[in-house]
């Protein structure tokens, strides 16, 4: 599928799942993102918002399993699905330092490398096609995000300058969504 196709579809998504979202929520659950600037969000645009803001107050927490977005403070909690089909992968190479991580928490995880662009290259394992191949920056928190298509198994390559690391993922319910062992060697 031509790139260009294929990011138009998950942009219309995007669209639609706001619309849906809002129409699915709880006056109190539309209480809890209003607090937090995310009321007239998709889940995409949530997800993208949080990893790139540093400065969430104390108590905000924010996590991506491979089923939904948990956000949440002291005194509410609002679990959202992931858009049909979609897995969101957060990973932060490096090249000395690292944290363990399962599910990415988009409020506390920071990696090593911030605001630095990387070769980005994902194959689907399956049929060996390339379904991502771009030049991405990390965000001010040092990770990366990408939406993949679930249930699959992939290979991403990630290049800095000269160095390089390789991992397999999956994009199951139960996968990992915080990818942190991209040593660049």
């Amino acid at each position: 599928m031509n790139k260009k196709i294929l990011f138009a579809i998950i942009a219309l998504i995007g669209i639609i799942g706001v619309v849906v979202l809002t129409s699915l929520l709880t006056p109190k659950q539309n209480d809890f993102l209003a607090r937090y600037d995310l009321e007239s969000m998709s889940v995409q645009e949530m997800v993208s918002h949080l990893e790139n803001k540093l400065d969430e107050t104390a108590d905000f927490r924010a996590s991506i399993t491979g089923s939904n977005l948990s956000l949440g403070d002291t005194t509410y909690q609002v679990e959202l699905d992931l858009p049909n089909g979609q897995f969101y992968l957060s990973f932060a190479p490096y090249i000395s330092q690292t944290h363990p991580c399962s599910n990415h928490n988009l409020v506390t995880c920071r990696g090593e490398l911030k605001n630095v662009s990387f070769e980005v290259t994902v194959v689907d394992t399956e049929s060996n096609s390339v379904i991502l191949e771009d030049n991405m920056t990390s965000s001010s928190n040092g990770f990366t995000g990408i939406w993949l298509p679930k249930n699959k198994t992939y290979q991403i390559t990630v290049t800095y300058g000269n160095l390089s690391a390789s991992e397999e993922v999956s994009t199951f319910s139960t996968s990992n969504t915080c990818l942190t062992t991209l040593q660049l060697t």
